[in-house]
């Protein structure tokens, strides 16, 4: 076995390195690739980019009132015309290098005004388009030529992209008045020379074709690099339309070019219907391989090398696991053990298939029309067991191998997962089915070691165990013993928790469907005795006898004050109180009672946060629908708890947060009007419109000291700064930090310095004497 874990890992690494060895080559190109694609990129979101700002400007412009009267106007004034276009000329064109002109275009006159050189400019391609017939398309770019004559015969074309803009057409498809912008593309062939010449050494170049297949810019043709690499475009593309009946968007190929090869990558611009065309040598992008090519092919022989050894160490390490797999599944299974000859994986193959088999046996099994009739007579005997009647019964027991007795007495046991919203949400549909099967197969090994019974899945809630018994309490006692056996199973191996409601004996089985929706309603005291539990009669009598309503009005009314006053040890030892009262209430009131606590918290929570500077936002709603999803009080209490607990703790954090401003400006206050004889705790309070009392308490708890004290703080402190910076005398400071009583002010410096305010100063005088020496 080591032997061919080895000799397959050295096989792999070896097919390995050869395969990268080769495939280095398209992985280098395909990174230049990508590199020549940013390039390309950013010149078309240059091109984007200009799209996008005539666009936003050529709306802005059509919507101009001044715009309009040119566009819709029945009698134009020409000076007022002149003025509008200056404008325009002014504040558009001279000021956006995208935009090489802008057209007026009138259909009351049958003129268009232009912002160039010539007010009534005869664009030869524009009059072509308008004669056309064709509707003039809205706000997309259309790449064309003007013709401007020159000297002579002589005429100078300029490449632009037209923008119309306008909102009705005639007959004849012309517009009712049209803006038109004619923006330049000379900005776009600089940014690409640029990048030709951002690199000389690579001789890379750049084209432009329209969608036309013509070279894009003046006096291009005569390139004759470029003429050649249009062809090779043109000749790839045909090919590759053959091949896709497509043509590509972008991608990349290669082609000899007046004798060397190239590597062209191209990519197309939908607004313009442009083609941006790169060429690269091919033997620039491939040099770095080759001289690399020697060097790699001894790396990976040391790599073989090392992966040999890793590998047999590897291969013993991996294998021990799988050997103690394949021993434990042989104790299990002695009498198949492991046959000669065969490897450990095939083993294993054989015993998980084995187990596959067994599943998919079940899955047939029931999905067969005896078992479907077998589980509808038994859901039968649970809802409408009044019609079955006796003959039925028995041809029921030879048919489908019923395994209860028509003569003995009966019981049912109903049997819920608990969470099982979120068993739901965990697991897929077949692995529900495989664990539901797995429940009823473990309770039945547990209960079927006592009594005869048979078990049938009623909905996705629950399923239901019919069991012959007596009327013998010492019966009951070892059918809850067997539950509580199984449920210990089930959790160990499944890790799901079940709760069980056993019903009371009943004598005959036409009894069964009356029993079987009263067990089911006390299977609801789930959610007062929890998970895990295993309900009865007896255990849920105190429950059901129960004849109070709800709980204390006292608890409530302490749970109130305990919310307002924001105590959290109060409130959550009265919600506990609560809780322990309507655990003892019958299963209507308890949930009654929940609603109650429910709206009472609500009505609480709006009454706290009327009063509060910052309002407290509780989506109740939201909240209630949460928490009568929960099975349990334990879990409606955990989660009530946290609601108050982080309620109360966002109350008294705004609170200390609205304290600690208030305190904050009442110390900017004393810091701002010090020097002002007036200045006391009430000047301050008025200011703040609060009272003094509240003003020094909120201040005393938060600074430990009183407004007066910080006051004389403040004044101290200021009357050092002017003793030790200024000549003043005593007096002059005392007007400038507002102290009025002199012998005060001296009374308060001694205490905190320990001497008056000369002999503070003579202090500081020695020292810096002593200090300069």
């Amino acid at each position: 076995m080591y032997a061919w874990i080895t000799l397959t890992m050295l096989l792999v690494l070896s097919l390995f390195a050869t395969i990268t060895y080769f495939s280095a080559g398209g992985a280098l190109l395909n990174n230049e690739y990508a590199s020549n694609k940013k390039i390309l990129s950013q010149v078309k979101f240059n091109i984007d980019y200009m799209d996008e700002m005539i666009r936003n400007s050529v709306l802005s412009l059509f919507y101009n009132p001044d715009v309009q009267t040119i566009l819709y106007n029945k009698s134009l004034d020409l000076g007022e015309t002149l003025k509008g276009i200056n404008t325009v000329r002014t504040s558009i064109v001279n000021s956006n290098p995208f935009i090489n002109s802008i057209y007026f275009y009138n259909d009351y006159s049958k003129l268009y005004y232009s912002t160039g050189d010539e007010l009534l400019f005869q664009d030869k391609s524009l009059n072509a388009m308008f004669d056309s017939g064709k509707v003039l398309p809205i706000l997309k770019p259309i790449p064309r030529r003007i013709e401007y004559p020159m000297v002579g015969d002589k005429i100078r074309y300029e490449n632009v992209v037209t923008y119309f803009m306008y909102e009705f057409k005639d007959d004849n498809n012309l517009p009712n008045g049209a803006l038109i912008v004619n923006a330049s593309t000379n900005w776009i062939l600089n940014n690409i020379k640029m990048i030709n010449n951002a690199d000389l050494d690579k001789q890379d170049q750049i084209m432009i074709l329209d969608g036309n297949g013509a070279l894009v810019g003046d006096s291009l043709e005569e390139d004759s690099f470029l003429t050649n690499l249009k062809a090779a475009y043109v000749h790839q593309q045909a090919g590759e339309k053959v091949k896709t009946e497509t043509e590509e968007q972008t991608g990349y190929f290669t082609s000899d070019i007046n004798g060397k090869k190239y590597l062209i990558t191209y990519t197309y611009l939908d607004n313009m219907n442009w083609t941006i065309v790169k060429a690269q040598l091919y033997h620039d992008v491939f040099q770095k391989i080759n001289s690399l090519k020697y060097t790699y092919f001894l790396i990976t022989a040391g790599f073989l090398l090392i992966a040999f050894i890793i590998s047999v160490s590897l291969s013993r390490r991996f294998y021990k696991p799988i050997d103690r797999l394949v021993r434990q599944f042989v104790v299990v299974d002695r009498d198949r053990g492991l046959p000669k000859g065969e490897d450990e994986f095939s083993y294993l193959n054989d015993v998980f298939q084995d187990a596959i088999d067994k599943m998919n046996h079940y899955k047939q099994r029931s999905h067969t029309s005896q078992e479907v009739m077998r589980a509808y007579f038994l859901r039968k005997l649970l809802v409408d067991s009044y019609s079955v009647s006796a003959g039925e019964f028995a041809q029921a027991q030879s048919d489908f191998s019923i395994r209860l007795d028509a003569e003995m007495g009966f019981l049912i046991c109903i049997v819920k997962i608990d969470g099982y919203n979120q068993f739901k949400e965990k697991y897929n549909l077949r692995d529900q089915a495989l664990y539901l099967y797995g429940i009823e197969n473990m309770s039945l090994e547990c209960i079927g070691e006592t009594f005869q019974c048979e078990v049938v899945k009623m909905k996705d809630e629950y399923i239901a165990f019919i069991i012959n018994t007596n009327s013998d309490s010492e019966n009951l006692h070892v059918l809850t013993d067997s539950w509580k056996k199984a449920q210990m199973y089930i959790m160990k191996y499944y890790h799901i928790s079940i709760s069980v409601c056993i019903s009371d004996p009943i004598e005959r089985y036409t009894d069964l469907s009356d029993q079987h929706y009263e067990t089911l309603n006390n299977s609801l005291y789930r959610l007062i005795y929890g998970h895990s539990s295993i309900l009865t009669g007896d255990r849920i009598r105190n429950n059901v006898d129960n004849p109070q309503l709800g709980y204390s009005a006292s608890l409530e009314k302490k749970l109130i004050d305990a919310l307002k006053s924001g105590s959290i040890p109060v409130t959550e030892d009265t919600l506990s109180r609560i809780f322990r009262e309507i655990a003892a209430l019958n299963y209507n009131n308890a949930l009654l009672s929940i609603m109650s606590l429910l709206n009472v918290l609500k009505t609480t929570v709006e009454e706290i946060s009327r009063v509060k500077v910052e309002p407290i936002h509780v989506n109740f709603n939201l909240i209630t629908k949460r928490l009568f999803e929960l099975e349990t009080l334990t879990e409606l209490q955990e989660k009530i708890m946290l609601l108050l607990v982080d309620m109360i703790s966002k109350t008294d954090n705004i609170e200390n947060e609205k304290q600690s401003i208030v305190v904050e400006t009442m110390k900017e206050l004393i810091d701002a009007d010090y020097a002002n004889p007036g200045l006391c705790l009430q000047f301050v309070a008025d200011k703040l419109n609060v009272s003094p009392k509240s003003a020094s308490k909120l201040f005393n708890s938060k600074l430990n000291m009183s407004v007066a004290d910080y006051i004389n703080e403040v004044r101290l402190n200021k009357a050092v700064e002017w003793l030790e910076s200024s000549g003043l005398n005593i007096k002059e400071i005392l007007a400038k930090i507002g102290v009025e009583n002199e012998s005060y002010f001296y009374k308060l410096f001694k205490k905190k310095h320990g001497t008056t305010p000369k002999e503070y100063m003579l202090s500081k005088s020695v020292k810096q004497i002593l200090n300069k020496k």
